[in-house]
This record gives C-alpha cells, sequence and structure tokens, in this order.
C-alpha cells in the first residue's frame, strides 16, 4: 500500500513549548464560534506506540465517517522525517497498534476480516509498504493482544468460541458464562493454540522478558459485580502442556480488590500490578504495587501520593517505572524508583494540559505520548528523557486554528463547611470584567471522576460551544471526584446529595460572588452521575432556570436491581437496599420530583446497561405527573455513552437550545441553531 503523507502536514517544529505559542497566536486571528458540528469532526488521536528502535511512532486517529453515520479508526505512523502517515484507509475499524520486538512489522486490530461475526482480529502490517495481511480467524472477537519477547507468537485474550445458531439460545442467568482466555498463535504458521482454560475470566496478561512465563489477572466470572474477585496468576508460556488449567496457575495475590495490569519486571524477579490500598478496595486511587514472582507480601509504592495512576512501565534496569498519574487538574508523567521502601515521584512532563497514554523503549530515554490542552485537541508527543524537552509529532486538527475559545482557567473556592474545593472555569469568549454572564454548570460522572484541562470537546460536555455564546460554563470536582487523593474520593460515602451538592452551590455562589455570574440566569447539566446530581439538585433548589441531564440513576433501590454494577452505590449508601434502606430512599432523586419547578430535558440510551433507562422512565413519568416541564429523548440501540455521530449532534442541538431558551438575554449570542 503506498503510503499517504497527512494533508497539509507542515514540518514539526523542534520545540513543543514554541509549537503552541504558534497555536495560541492563531486563536488570536479566529474567524469564527465553535459548533456541535466541530465537536464531532475532531479527528482524535490516541494510543500512541514507540517502536522498539525509537524510530517511529505508531498510534490511532478516530475520525468521523459522515456518509456511514459512525466514527471509524485508522493507524496512523510519525516516521523518522517526524511526518504524519496514514498506514491503514478502511471503512472498519482499525486499533490497538503494536510494534513487533525487531520493529519490523505492526500487528493490530481490525474488523474489516470476511468473517464480520467474529469481530475484531489480528493483522500484520509491514510499516514501510504494503496491505495488511489476517492473522487470526479465530470464531470470537479478540480484546487484547501482546508479541512474545522473541517476536514468534502473540498471545490473545478472547472468548472461548461457541456454535452459531439463527436464533439466540436462552440464558440461564450466573451459570450460562463465557469466559475470556488466553491463545497464542504462531506469527509464521498463523496456527492457534489455547494457553488458558477453565472458569476464570482473564482480563489483561503481560510476558515475562525471558518468555517463559506469562502473568495475567483473572475473576470468578466475566460479571462486571464480580469483579472484586480479580487476583494475579502466574502461568507457564510452553506450549507444550497447553491448555492449563485454573488449577495450575500460581497464585500471586489473595483479596484486596481488583489487580489490573499485570506485568513482570524485566529481570524477572517482581511482578507489579495496580490496586487500590488505601481502605476501601472500591474507591481511592490505583497503586502501583510489587510482589517477589515467586509469590509473598505485596509492597504499595508511594502510598502518601494522591495522584490517581492509569498506566505505568518498567524500565529495563528493573530499579524505576514510568507512569502516567491525574493529579488536580492536570495529567503528567512521573518516574520512581521501585527500590525505595517510600519513593517520591518525580515529575517529567510539566505541560500545559493532560497527558493521556504513553508507550517507551525499554530504557526509558524515549517516550511517546497523547497529550491535549484547553487550546489544543489530542495529539501525538514526543519526550527524550535525556533533555526533558517535549516534541510536539502531529497535527491533526489544523481547522481548530480558526475557531475563537474561551480562557480556561482552574477555580478554586470553599464549600459550606470550609473544605476547599478545585474545578474549570470556561470564561465567555470576549469577557469583560465587571459583566454578568449566564452560568451552566457541568457536573461529570463517576462519580470518582473530574474535570481537566483537555480540550474538553465531547457530545457530553461542550462548554466551548456555550463560551463561544457568551456563556460561562463552571465544571467543579465536588468532594467523590478522583485526582485529589483517597480521603477526598472516599469522603462522599453515605454523604451523597450533601457534601457533593453543597461543593457545586457553593462553587455558583463563589462565581456570584466574583461579580462574574448572573444569579438569575443559571442552568444545569451532565451525565451519568452528573444526571443524577442534576436530578438531585433540582428537586432540592430552584435556583436554576433550567436542567438538562442524561443517564442519570432516580431510585437508588430499584438501579441496585437492574445495573451492571453494585458496589458503588452498596458504599455510598452504606450497604444492600434491605440493610440500608432509610438512605438508599433519602439519597434517591425520586423522592424529591414533586418539589420540581424547573424545566428539565432528560437523555438516555435505550441499551444502557450502567445506568438502565427505567431510571429516567422513573423520573419522567414522576415530572409528568407532578405537573413539571419535562421531555425525555431516547438514543436507539445506544448504551450508557452514545457511539452514533447523528445521535451525539442530536444531543448537543437539543441541549443548547434547552438552555439557550430559557436562559437568553442580551448577553446571550445565539451560535448554535436548534435543528
Amino acid at each position: 500500500m503506498k503510503r499517504t503523507k497527512q494533508k497539509n502536514m507542515r514540518r514539526i517544529l523542534p520545540v513543543f513549548f514554541v509549537q503552541l505559542l504558534l497555536v495560541v497566536a492563531a486563536y488570536a486571528q479566529a474567524k469564527r464560534p465553535m459548533t456541535p458540528e466541530d465537536v464531532v469532526s475532531l479527528n482524535r488521536a490516541s494510543d500512541a506506540q514507540m517502536s522498539p528502535d525509537a524510530r517511529r511512532v505508531a498510534f490511532v486517529v478516530s475520525s468521523w465517517d459522515r456518509e456511514n453515520d459512525r466514527f471509524n479508526s485508522d493507524i496512523w505512523m510519525v516516521d523518522e522525517l517526524r511526518q504524519a502517515i496514514r498506514l491503514t484507509s478502511h471503512p472498519k475499524r482499525d486499533d490497538s497498534p503494536r510494534w513487533s520486538p525487531d520493529a519490523r512489522r505492526l500487528a493490530f486490530l481490525s474488523e474489516r476480516g470476511s468473517d464480520a461475526e467474529a469481530g475484531a482480529q489480528i493483522f500484520l502490517l509491514n510499516p514501510m509498504g504494503g496491505e495488511p495481511v489476517q492473522l487470526t480467524s479465530h470464531k470470537a472477537p479478540i480484546q487484547s493482544f501482546e508479541w512474545s519477547p522473541d517476536g514468534r507468537l502473540i498471545a490473545f485474550i478472547a472468548e472461548e468460541a461457541r456454535e452459531r445458531s439463527r436464533t439466540k439460545p436462552p440464558v440461564v442467568v450466573d451459570e450460562d458464562h463465557r469466559f475470556a482466555q488466553l491463545w497464542v498463535v504462531d506469527v509464521a504458521s498463523g496456527e492457534i493454540k489455547p494457553l488458558t482454560k477453565g472458569s476464570r475470566h482473564v482480563t489483561a496478561f503481560n510476558w515475562s522478558f525471558d518468555g517463559s512465563r506469562i502473568v495475567l489477572t483473572a475473576r470468578s466470572t466475566p460479571k462486571l459485580t464480580d469483579n472484586g474477585t480479580t487476583e494475579v496468576f502466574v502461568t507457564p508460556a510452553s506450549l507444550q502442556n497447553a491448555p492449563y488449567s485454573f488449577a495450575q496457575w500460581k497464585q500471586i495475590t489473595k483479596g484486596g480488590g481488583a489487580e489490573n495490569q499485570p506485568r513482570f519486571s524485566p529481570d524477572g524477579r517482581l511482578i507489579s500490578y495496580l490496586a487500590r490500598s488505601d481502605g476501601d478496595a472500591n474507591v481511592g486511587p490505583e497503586r502501583i504495587h510489587v510482589v517477589a514472582a515467586t509469590g509473598g507480601e505485596s509492597r504499595a509504592l508511594a502510598q502518601t501520593f494522591d495522584g490517581y495512576i492509569s498506566s505505568y512501565r518498567w524500565v529495563f534496569d528493573s530499579q524505576r517505572v514510568i507512569f502516567l498519574a491525574a493529579m488536580g487538574v492536570s495529567a503528567n508523567l512521573y518516574t520512581m524508583r521501585v527500590d525505595d521502601p517510600n519513593p517520591a515521584p518525580t515529575l517529567m512532563t510539566r505541560n500545559e494540559g493532560v497527558t493521556t497514554g504513553f508507550s517507551m523503549t525499554v530504557d526509558g530515554m524515549n517516550i511517546a505520548y497523547v497529550h491535549e490542552s484547553p487550546r489544543m485537541p489530542t495529539e501525538v508527543a514526543l519526550l527524550n528523557a535525556r533533555n526533558m524537552i517535549p516534541i510536539l509529532l502531529t497535527r491533526l486538527n489544523p481547522q481548530v486554528e480558526s475557531l475563537t475559545l474561551g480562557l480556561v482557567e482552574p477555580v478554586k473556592w470553599k464549600s459550606y463547611d470550609g473544605t476547599e474545593v478545585e474545578g474549570l472555569l470556561v470564561y465567555p469568549v470576549g469577557y469583560q470584567t465587571g459583566a454578568r454572564y449566564p452560568l451552566l454548570t457541568y457536573i461529570h460522572g463517576g462519580p470518582e471522576g473530574a474535570y481537566t484541562k483537555g480540550f474538553n470537546a465531547s457530545w457530553s460536555a461542550f462548554p466551548q460551544v456555550y463560551a463561544c455564546a457568551g456563556y460561562a460554563v463552571f465544571m467543579p470536582n465536588f468532594r467523590g471526584s478522583s485526582n485529589y487523593g483517597a480521603k477526598f474520593a472516599q469522603s462522599n460515602a453515605k454523604l451523597v446529595g450533601k457534601v457533593d451538592y453543597e461543593d457545586i452551590l457553593s462553587g455558583v455562589d463563589h462565581l456570584i460572588k466574583l461579580g462574574l455570574a448572573d444569579e438569575n440566569r443559571l442552568a444545569i447539566a451532565g451525565w451519568s452521575y452528573g444526571g443524577y446530581m442534576s436530578a438531585w439538585i433540582i428537586g432540592h433548589t430552584d435556583r436554576f432556570k433550567c436542567a438538562a441531564y442524561g443517564a442519570g440513576l432516580s431510585n437508588a433501590v430499584s438501579y441496585w436491581g437492574t445495573a451492571d454494577i453494585v458496589e458503588q452505590r452498596e458504599r455510598l449508601h452504606g450497604g444492600t437496599p434491605w440493610e440500608a434502606r432509610k438512605i438508599f430512599d433519602e439519597q434517591s432523586p425520586l423522592n424529591y420530583l414533586n418539589n420540581v419547578k424547573t424545566p428539565a430535558l432528560i437523555f438516555h440510551g435505550e441499551k444502557d446497561e450502567r445506568v438502565p433507562l427505567s431510571q429516567s422512565l422513573e423520573t419522567y413519568r414522576t415530572l409528568k405527573r407532578m405537573g413539571a416541564t419535562a421531555q425525555l429523548v431516547i438514543y436507539p440501540d445506544q448504551g450508557h455513552g452514545l457511539l452514533t455521530p447523528s445521535y451525539q449532534l442530536d444531543k448537543m442541538r437539543r441541549e443548547f437550545a434547552w438552555i439557550e431558551k430559557y436562559l437568553a438575554g442580551n448577553n446571550v449570542r445565539r451560535a448554535v441553531s436548534s435543528r
């Protein structure tokens, strides 16, 4: 396949901050406001993979396929000349690029195979040219994979294949599981053999550096409600006596919550994994744990570090790890020693914005990562650990330079009980000191989530569209949020609807006192837990002129019985419905909807398993019976998130039109059509 260079790709400037200055300068010449179409049209980079020889970086770009009303992903590469090149172009999904150990081939997952029902399979590609070749023809979708250290084999996770039938068979709940197992494919012949078998659901794995063993995590069933049964195991990697049953695995951990991202140290002496270790297995930052590869007592690293670690890698000397962690409204790369009894993480990147994923050479000297900031969507960057100067490698969204954007700043305030809380404030475009503006408050999901200083342009929250229309947008990280340590995340137990409610409203009061927000033009919006809190707020105050929210819990009792996760609710409410029924009822928005006078626009996906559609149906029926102004929009075939571009556009347009209807005044300019 002839390599196609990225259109209008300019030579990459060598210094990261110089490029950022040029981007900022471009915004000074902005031509038009941001619209929902701009949000959907963004090219989004992810999964940056550094080649073992440090010469190239493969990554994924997801973009809008207008004709087929879907988002499609393809594999791209930054070559030795630092030019971004598109390696695949296919109407079906291509993602998860992984370099072979000799850097000569790329393996990736794709749904382009002839057997559509089989789902994603592994394909091989010569990055210097040629068409991808299908390696696997497994009868179930491949979830993840990893090359063996010698490059002869690829291990992958996939469910056990089943006989296909025209009619779906009946399902016996809790007895009819499809367990994911480890499989190994010979790269030369394409022959697939099972490596594991039995009644354990494999979730992640990693080869030892000598290729003789595999460390894996597995839980008792595929159900998310059994995530707490996950443990770390080691199995031989030899195919001679495979498959290995659960009884043949060596168990490394026992209890303590849901371990994930298991890894061998390069010298094979240690095993590492992520898990919580702050007294609650279900909430708080995950920490890197290390344990002898033969088993024994594990040790959590940097126990006092408040950042939320999302991924990590070993450096080849087996003495250090490099990891990505979010703290406050930023996310950066850090490093720390493993042999220190109480290691202090050292910051490696100090970029304005958020780092969302990384990979590196085994010596830790060359790191590829994805970066974004309030004025720049996701791009691929390179960090050389010798000089610690980041270099921006891509320019995937030049169209953003033609948009006008509001200033984004962190804001801190004291809640009603004196607790310090942080969030983000997006100023309206053309902001003038002393003028008051209509204020939209976005509430994030989770509740253990957080708003960070990324580009923040998605169907669920699109603050810059409002900023261009003259709104100020407030994005609080209330108690229960991530990125502020275990104590902050755990402080909402049995207090949901109180501490988070107070943190949000005290933040709104703070902006009113600053003279920025107009107290007579307030709106609220959110998704998931943000939907829950939106419903809670309008049931307890009439301060907000309107609300637009989605996928929010309404009835904690019925939610417990129908959702795909329950541990969160049991922690928040202090037990099961029969153990803590009073708190379940007291913390259910449904029981306060009779007080609602705020017009409410409600969204929900038809096939949402995280927060079932019935939750919004209960809310809507109650609001209509009480005579409140309410509208419910259901998106067919969508789950907890909206994945279809036309539905994303519809949601954004409806939300904007609803809020504009109730908040529009002289200071609000129409920027988005409601069609």
